[in-house]
């Protein structure tokens, strides 16, 4: 039953990964603070925190990444992140495959142009 809702409820279910190619980061802030990098390496997603992060006191890790002193991986991007990326059945999204002439749309490029600010949190994501 979850795989099927999975399925039809996966907005990012059109988007791809990129295969392999350059390595391309995002830095995540709060204000001033630099959270940490985000970075598109091999065919993996890794998340670090900054050292700015894991000194300060006041901001609590994000949920999907509880532990400071940790380096995360996955294949596939983190909901946190995702969430980042909207349906690519929206008006802006098809125009912009359409100016790029592109009738797929990739994960890194998609974070790039829609993923600076979320309404879902504080954070500003932006390319290192």
């Amino acid at each position: 039953m979850f795989k099927t809702l999975y399925r039809r409820f996966n907005w990012l279910q059109n988007i791809s990964e990129p295969s392999t190619g350059d390595k391309v980061s995002f830095e995540l802030k709060l204000g001033a603070l630099h959270v940490g990098t985000l970075t598109r390496e091999a065919q993996e997603w890794v998340f670090a925190y900054s050292d700015a992060f894991a000194r300060q006191r006041r901001v609590a890790p994000l949920v999907d990444f509880p532990m400071v002193g940790r380096v995360y991986r996955s294949e596939d991007l983190w909901p946190f992140f995702a969430l980042r990326i909207p349906s690519t059945t929206q008006a802006s999204v098809q125009a912009f495959l359409r100016e790029q002439g592109e009738t797929k749309a990739r994960a890194v490029e998609m974070i790039q142009k829609f993923g600076r600010r979320s309404i879902s949190n504080p954070f500003v994501l932006t390319p290192a």
